[in-house]
């Protein structure tokens, strides 16, 4: 079963042969005598790969793979072939392709491949998810290039799968074509069947039949015959979670993809915008409407204008948009758009469903995406100054867009709402959502710890524009945060954890789905604040330091790889508070420190006068009582750990006495690692009596974790751009950890506990070559 003649012909000229480098490639230069020459040498084939770009090329990371270190070095070390003789092939394989080992040889280096193998020399089988990799190819400037789907949910469709393969003669490969479906949920591998893929295949475009846009990326086929697994295209949206660099690399890839598909839709030959239209209602062309043209100029547009500031952005303004046509709002949970393109793929062609019955009229799609580019034109606007002259110049062309496309909308209403919508700098009535990261409690005695990332806010969906929302803060504006009140929140899940993670791995477990959380958070002027719920032994893990993305010393201040308490509000909560309920003694507390003043009072009562080694340590229940008596105000404050030892059964009574809010310090033993106890007391206490109230406490902590910043033992993360040491005025507070969990009702979804999974072998999938 072949795919249809002209599709396939017109994938054909994008799609590559991805190998070794050919001779005279010098691996000590990365250069060769002639980086453009005639493939006639019999080098290695690994796979395949086709331009979404000029000059770029997408494949499968398994494919570079066998070009071990000096690939993953960035060596200019992948030879990338270009076209082919288009020779006739005999034999069995004819009947999927025809023979091809002629055509142009150029020298590629890897600008960025997901996931890095830690060895390079002895590469993963199968390759982790996603798989993918971007090869920057100089010299192929006017390489054709196939049209990336701009829709979160890619399936169900019918595809069209394309490749190269071994052919008979050894040395020569051969262009495979072949049809089949493609299932699949947001977030994971599309599942392919049909045709059967073959050797060679793996990094070839998936594409969509209906619309000739890629969908993905072939991996492997399956075990069955007529199975295989891809991965989507919306996975690249993971190279903003692998740190600045990969979120540069995407958005110029992106950017050069939509200026090159307008440049060729306005010029001669071959354009896949074009295509497209020929295709008119059997591809999904409305004659009015989001039309080819119209994508193809706005989403060129989009490309010279600042890239959002992360998923929430675009999808605030795109919800926005649907409310303004009365169309249904997304969720945070269901997509997480990184581009303004996607923005306006989830308005014209979402495909929530399987039938094109269920998705917008023309019409309403088309005033949907006008709506959505004017408030993407205002809230550019509102980020002021720092652009450039050419960003400055893609604005005032993107509005202009905005307003000639707004007078041909049939509805009177919309297009009358369009110049308030651009002269409104209102900033956007975000979802304002806070981010709660759970440790489950190591249960089973294994080590590891089950985890789940989640978004809260109010329950309250009837939250008027601009209304606070938010966690365990209240959800008020970053220079107001609010305490969390006795009020229903929902909470949604991001990602929970398929397999148990130790205790030094979580960080790096819950990194990409902290990421992704962030990023739909983040909305206008609300910066996100982080929950960890940590079960009592996991009190003093230095969660504050986590990142969400990883460092890049060349960058130290880039505010998604900063420590999360350097930015961001960060606090503490008891996870055994969720099985055992919150106290009419907790809700009295957390209600007095809401209103304040705040006091201060010893976990342990000797220690701030005789250390932690002094006469007559005081009792458990003698530490309740204690405790239990103190003023409704009061903050148990410590100056070491409190996740074992005397100071773990000091917390559990303190807890247990109704406390909302205690600070400690993680970096501190119970023994002789520290001798500044009374100055820890003294100055946590003149900070609580300073703040008044829960409200400004986190404030506070931030304001000391980024004095402490340049403490010496910050190891190699350290950003190494201050000499100035640390200030001893702050050095008290080293290694500060706040608790604050006030009493919450929780509606939403929560993750069902299961005993942990032990390691799996290989899955049934294998990738080909």
């Amino acid at each position: 079963m072949n795919a249809p003649a002209n599709l396939a012909d017109s994938v054909r000229a994008s799609v590559v042969r991805i190998g070794a480098p050919p001779e005279g490639y010098d691996g000590s230069s990365g250069t060769s005598g002639d980086s453009r020459r005639s493939d006639r040498s019999r080098r290695a084939f690994w796979g395949s790969g086709f331009f979404v770009a000029p000059g770029w090329v997408l494949t499968c990371a398994h494919v570079l793979g066998k070009g071990a270190a000096p690939v993953w070095r960035g060596e200019r070390a992948i030879g990338i072939t270009i076209g082919d003789a288009a020779d006739s092939a005999s034999g069995p394989a004819a009947a999927n392709g025809t023979g091809g080992g002629g055509g142009t040889v150029l020298l590629g280096e890897l600008a960025f491949g997901l996931p890095r193998p830690e060895d390079p020399q002895a590469p993963p089988s199968p390759w982790p998810f996603p798989d993918l990799a971007l090869v920057r190819v100089p010299g192929a400037e006017d390489a054709d290039c196939l049209w990336l789907s701009d829709r979160s949910v890619l399936t169900p469709a019918d595809i069209g799968l394309y490749g190269w393969a071994p052919g008979e003669v050894r040395g020569d490969q051969m262009f495979f074509t072949g049809l089949g479906k493609a299932t699949g949920v947001v977030g994971r591998p599309l599942m392919l069947s049909g045709d059967q893929l073959t050797e060679g295949c793996s990094g070839g475009p998936v594409l969509d039949q209906r619309r000739g846009t890629v969908l993905g990326v072939s991996k492997g086929a399956g075990r069955r015959p007529g199975t295989g697994l891809a991965t989507p295209v919306t996975a690249l949206r993971r190279l903003c979670d692998a740190g600045p660099r990969g979120a540069r690399v995407l958005h110029e890839v992106l950017s050069a993809h939509d200026r090159h598909h307008l440049s060729r839709y306005t010029g001669f030959g071959h354009s896949w915008h074009r295509q497209h239209a020929r295709l008119g209602p059997t591809g999904g062309e409305p004659a009015y409407g989001f039309t080819v043209d119209r994508r193809a100029e706005l989403y060129a547009l989009f490309a010279e204008v600042e890239p959002p500031t992360g998923a929430g952005q675009v999808l605030q303004l795109a919800n926005e948009a649907r409310n303004m046509v009365l169309r249904r709002p997304y969720t945070l949970r269901d997509h997480d758009p990184r581009s303004w393109r996607e923005g306006a793929g989830l308005l014209y062609d979402p495909r929530d469903h399987s039938t094109a019955e269920e998705e917008p009229s023309p019409d309403l799609a088309l005033e949907a995406v006008v709506l959505y580019a004017a408030k993407v034109t205002a809230a550019l606007h509102r980020s002021g100054p720092g652009r450039t002259p050419r960003a400055v110049r893609a604005l005032a062309e993107l509005r202009e867009w905005v307003e000639r496309t707004a007078r041909t909308l049939l509805n009177d209403v919309i297009r009358a709402r369009v110049p308030g919508v651009l002269d409104g700098h209102r900033a956007a009535s975000a979802a304002r959502a806070d981010v709660l990261v759970e440790i489950e409690p190591d249960i089973y005695g294994s080590g590891r710890h089950a985890w789940r990332v989640a978004l809260v806010r109010p329950a309250d969906k009837d939250e008027t524009p601009g209304e606070a929302a938010g966690g365990a803060f209240g959800g008020l504006s970053d220079a107001d945060q609010a305490a969390g009140e006795d009020g229903e929140r929902e909470e949604i899940t991001v990602e929970q954890s398929r397999e148990d993670a130790p205790r030094p791995g979580l960080e790096e477990a819950v990194r990409a789905a902290l990421s992704q959380a962030l990023d739909q958070c983040d909305v206008d002027d609300h910066l996100a604040a982080v929950e960890f719920m940590l079960p009592r032994p996991l009190f003093d893990e230095p969660v504050d330091g986590w990142r969400a993305r990883p460092y890049d010393p060349d960058d130290p201040f880039n505010p998604h790889t900063m420590p999360l308490g350097q930015r961001r509000l960060v606090v503490v909560r008891d996870r055994t508070r969720k099985d055992q309920g919150f106290t009419p003694e907790c809700r009295t507390r957390a209600a007095a420190v809401l209103s304040g003043p705040l006091e201060a009072v010893p976990l342990r009562r000797e220690v701030p006068d005789a250390g932690h080694d002094g006469p007559g340590p005081e009792g458990g229940q003698a530490t309740y009582g204690r405790l239990r008596a103190a003023s409704p105000g009061a903050v148990p404050v410590y100056c070491a750990r409190v996740g074992s030892g005397p100071g773990a059964r000091a917390m559990a009574a303190a807890l247990g006495a109704g406390h909302a809010m205690a600070l400690w310090r993680h970096g501190c033993g119970d023994g002789q690692d520290h001798d500044d106890c009374a100055e820890f007391h003294r100055r946590a206490a003149e900070l609580l009596a300073r703040a008044h109230s829960a409200r400004q406490v986190p404030l506070h902590i931030r304001t000391l974790r980024n004095r402490n910043a340049e403490s010496a033992d910050d190891s190699e993360e350290s950003t190494g751009v201050n000499s100035t040491p640390i200030d001893p005025s702050a050095a008290w507070a080293r290694h500060i950890v706040l608790l604050y969990d006030p009493p919450h009702r929780t509606s939403g979804d929560g993750p069902l506990r299961e005993p942990p999974l032990m390691p799996r072998p290989p899955t049934a999938l294998r990738s080909t070559p």
